[in-house]
């Protein structure tokens, strides 16, 4: 199997997780390090179509499945309102999608939360995609620069998943529970907090 399709196959799995998996860049560096590349540029393009691949499925899966089937009818009706007030400042979803592309941090629950929305993915979906291209490219490029330094070679599949990693995935689950619990129509038009019981 060639290491453009074991790629593809870890990374779209990999994007699939809704919880508690390392960060792509994490993987694909320790690709880059531990394995021949012939065409970096090919590597992270293909890389780059199974995460996006990943997380159009999570979102979606998100949306008809935790949204549509296990929501009650009320806290829907929340989500609807607040794909509402959002879809009337899409530049605000993106902005969120692109500028947490650019951060090391797992993007699964974020994808999660915008799924329990129900807004079109294009407004995630196109800034992720854009600015992983520059992040993808920096951890792939600079695994292979520095990949005769000692520090790297300590790096395992193991390394990936730590505690502090852990405890921010909980922490994240504990803030997509109150997001759907938030009653948003009161907040935004009152700019106070209430949750829905």
């Amino acid at each position: 199997m060639s290491i453009y399709l074991t790629g593809f196959i870890v990374i779209f799995l990999l994007n699939l997780i809704p919880v508690f998996g390392p960060p792509t860049w994490s993987v694909l560096s320790f690709m880059s390090f531990y394995y021949t590349i012939p065409s970096l540029p090919l590597f992270i393009f293909i890389s780059l179509c199974a995460s996006t691949l990943g997380r159009i499925i999570l979102t979606l899966t998100s949306k008809h499945i935790l949204r549509n089937r296990i929501l009650g009818i009320k806290y829907r009706k929340n989500m609807d309102y607040l794909k509402r007030h959002l879809e009337k400042r899409p530049h605000f979803a993106s902005a969120v999608f692109f500028i947490e592309a650019f951060t090391p941090l797992p993007s699964d629950q974020l994808f999660v939360a915008y799924g329990l929305t129900g807004m079109k993915l294009r407004y995630a979906l196109v800034p992720f995609f854009i600015a992983r291209i520059f992040t993808y490219s920096f951890f792939v490029y600079m695994a292979k620069r520095f990949s005769d330094a000692t520090i790297l070679h300590s790096i395992t599949p193991h390394s990936f998943i730590s505690w502090p990693v852990i405890v921010a995935e909980v922490l994240v689950l504990i803030l997509i529970y109150f997001f759907v619990k938030v009653d948003w129509a009161h907040f935004i038009m009152r700019n106070k907090l209430k949750i829905i019981h």
